[in-house]
């Protein structure tokens, strides 16, 4: 039976801020079933709060209880207020982002019953050891109904099971009274609401009390990411969030299909992102890559149903098995072998699940995957004794050679479904190593690249100081990648200081030059317009000189030497010195528009020759 059985067990919900947050909050305990009777305790840190909670909250439900704690803002101050309000309770303490659904207490009651058990927290959305993200989209929350039936899933999952931890990261926290009774005098002082349930975790063990987490219980809430510093914790949270995990994708009406393939990103990641977008909706797509050179790692890449399971190979063969049989895998898909065990090759006949080969290289007959001999150049595709050679310095994955690496990959090749190339080049270089291989023939399935209009090029000369304009024209470049202002910024010199790069800004510096190569490199920069926002006044300028001998307009700050040494010129905007952004690059902007003119115009009398 529970430590609190037939006794009433007090549930603090701190109010510190949004008391809409904690109405909701006390509305699902509220609404939850449990045999554990229970009072809530809305502890609020001033009266205007409470007021508030009262009126969106609803008042009238006898079971809550909303207790003025003004003057204490802090979160261990006000749970400390609470906790005193009944010294034979047990208490559990929930933020006020804690989702808690069904017989979600007596689920925590039962694993606080423990001998030595002191704090049982629950699984959260956002820790990373405690964590089971609900939602379909990973960057969203779930919504109610999904957190509910999430709970109740781990509720049938693990039911019973928990762990101890060393740390606590959760929103729900059950503290048994013979655990407060006997942290009373460790009690530090006040601690900030992101480390309060760490903090407490913390005093437990230093009174001899376990922390715990109940594997049966999902409150849904948003836990900062530090997670669990004890290896042996983590492991088995893993290991309950992957039960529940399976069971998703189990229930899932859509068939799974796992990628295989090496961890290195790359085009083949991309193409893998590129087919998983496609079937989505008509398939769960995993991937399988190595963790290291022994153990493989399954994982939801997308949302959905995020997870990641580990497996030692070849060991764990039979479990990995299993584990598609127990989602649903209809289909394997291998695009690389790299960095693979050489177990992995076992994997369609150990599962029984049928498979299809993308080459997206040469791996199947090539251990350097590429072709290319020890200096990166196409190798010729020597006979036997050459590959040998080259494996010599460079030996293959597996220690194999090159018969037995051919032998190896040409087998599993040939009892592939399906075997794709996004060339025929592939193909036919492939099959003159693998005879009677039938290759189909699938381009990558891109979509056509939308390429802007080409941006106006502004060039500032000369090495840039704060003194020489810096700061203007990297506040331009920022406020024209904000705003998606057709301009793009080159300091051709050094600059004083680090400049802003993209994605940030389109801005970039060419570095220190010799002065007299400065024409040659000002012609290689093809500006549309020239840029000089002093912000003191000139004396003279010769990257001015410079700017002059081109027919490339000018903006420039009206101050010292520009003025006269520009009066009177076509092709010029002079503005004040201390402009705003938005002046300065409206004036870029005309500027480059009348260059572009002025380009088109000479184009089309060439053409009319």
């Amino acid at each position: 039976m529970p430590a609190s059985a037939g006794r009433t067990v007090d549930v603090v919900v701190p109010l510190a801020r949004d008391p809409a947050r904690v109405a909701r909050c006390v509305k699902r305990v509220l609404e939850s079933r449990n045999a554990t009777p229970f009072d809530v305790i809305v502890i609020a840190s001033d009266a205007g709060l409470a007021r508030t909670f009262s009126a969106s909250a609803g008042a009238g439900d006898a079971r809550v209880r909303v207790v003025d704690a003004r003057g204490v803002t802090d979160l261990d101050g006000l749970v400390d207020r609470a906790v005193t309000l009944h010294g034979d309770r047990d208490v559990v303490v929930l933020r006020s982002d804690a989702d808690v659904h069904g017989d979600w207490l007596d689920r925590l009651a039962a694993h606080a019953a423990g001998p030595f058990v002191g704090v049982v927290g629950s699984f959260a959305d956002a820790s990373v050891a405690v964590s089971h993200r609900a939602p379909d989209d990973a960057n969203e929350r779930a919504g109610d109904a999904s957190i509910a039936a999430l709970d109740a899933l781990f509720a049938r999952v693990n039911h019973g099971q928990s762990v101890t931890v060393a740390d606590l990261r959760s929103p729900c926290a059950y503290i048994t009274r013979a655990c407060l009774s006997a942290i009373e005098s460790s009690r530090r002082g006040a601690v900030d609401a992101g480390d309060w349930a760490s903090d407490l975790a913390q005093r437990a063990r230093d009174a001899g009390f376990d922390t715990r987490i109940a594997a049966d219980v999902f409150a849904g809430g948003d836990v900062a990411s530090e997670g669990f510093r004890d290896g042996a914790g983590r492991d088995l949270l893993q290991l309950f969030a992957g039960r529940v995990a399976i069971a998703r994708l189990a229930a899932s009406p859509r068939p799974a299909i796992v990628f295989v393939s090496h961890a290195w990103g790359g085009g083949i990641r991309r193409y893998m992102d590129d087919i998983a977008a496609l079937v989505r909706g008509r398939a769960d797509v995993l991937y399988l890559e190595p963790a290291d050179a022994l153990t493989v790692k399954l994982y939801s890449p997308h949302g959905g149903h995020p997870f990641a399971m580990w497996f030692r190979l070849p060991g764990d063969l039979p479990v990995l098995a299993q584990t598609f049989h127990a989602i649903g895998v209809a289909r394997l898909h291998f695009h690389h072998v790299h960095g693979l065990p050489r177990s992995i090759l076992e994997l369609p006949a150990a599962s029984g699940v049928s498979y299809d080969c993308t080459l997206h290289d040469y791996y199947a007959i090539c251990p350097q995957y590429h072709l290319a001999d020890v200096d990166g150049r196409y190798c010729g595709e020597p006979d036997e004794a050459g590959c040998r050679a080259c494996l010599g310095g460079r030996p293959a994955q597996w220690n194999l050679d090159i018969a037995a690496w051919r032998q190896a990959l040409g087998e599993f090749v040939r009892r592939a479904d399906r075997v794709i190339a996004p060339s025929r080049d592939v193909a036919e270089r492939i099959g003159r190593h693998l005879p009677g291989v039938s290759i189909e023939i699938w381009p990558h399935p891109e979509r056509a690249p939308q390429i802007p209009p080409s941006p106006a090029r502004v060039v500032t000369l000369g090495a840039l100081s704060r003194e020489k304009g810096l700061t203007v024209v990297a506040a331009c470049a920022r406020d024209a990648r904000a705003r998606g202002l057709p301009l793009t910024f080159r300091v051709l010199g050094p600059t004083s200081e680090p400049l802003p790069r993209w994605p940030d800004a389109s801005l970039s510096a060419h570095g220190s030059y010799d002065e007299r190569a400065l024409p040659q490199l000002l012609a290689a920069e093809h500006a549309d317009v020239l840029f000089f926002p002093a912000q003191v006044p000139e004396t003279y300028a010769y990257t001015l000189s410079v700017a002059l001998a081109t027919t490339t307009p000018i903006v420039a700050s009206a101050l010292g030497a520009f003025i006269e040494r520009l009066e009177g010129r076509a092709n010029v905007r002079l503005l004040p010195w201390n402009a705003t952004v938005t002046q300065w690059n409206a004036a870029l902007l005309e500027m480059a528009r009348t260059c572009a003119a002025v380009r088109a115009a000479a184009e089309d009398s060439l053409r009319a020759i």
